[in-house]
């Protein structure tokens, strides 16, 4: 299957799933499910549906596992679904699995942000005068021979 086309699908798999989980799928367990990425394997026979979940701080462990059960509850659902768009002699067998990358990207980016908080509440007199550079000399005015 040539790159094009591949691509073309994995974004058609992508919008369907995510439509099907916002508006179809009515389970009050499913948190705020996002499909980051779709991918299908060259014969088309596969589909790995990658999902992360937002959920309130403190509660991500057991909105991942009320969510990870429910999609795996409305797999088939999503997967006849998901071939009513598809314009081809098979529909690919739907997997999802979670996204590990978005959890640690956000941990990343908090630690990140304590590292800058940390360095702000440093105080200023912990700097060496070594530290001083061209830009913080004094101006010298005097001209000089060249």
């Amino acid at each position: 299957m040539n790159e094009r086309r591949l691509a073309r699908l994995q974004e058609q798999i992508k919008q369907r799933l995510a439509e099907v989980l916002q508006r179809e799928l009515a389970d009050p367990k499913l948190g705020l499910v996002t499909i980051t990425r779709v991918e299908l394997d060259d014969e088309f026979t596969q589909c790995k549906a990658y999902w992360s979940v937002i959920a309130p701080t403190g509660q991500e462990a057991r909105a991942r596992k009320d969510s990870q059960n429910v999609l795996q509850r409305a797999r088939g659902f999503c997967q006849r679904e998901m071939g009513k768009v598809l314009h081809t002699r098979t529909v690919p067998h739907l997997e999802f699995r979670f996204d590990e990358g978005i959890g640690g990207a956000i941990r990343i980016q908090q630690l990140l942000h304590d590292l800058k908080e940390e360095a702000g509440a440093r105080p200023a007199e912990d700097t060496p005068a070594s530290d001083v550079g061209p830009a913080d000399a004094p101006a010298d005015d005097t001209p000089r021979d060249s």
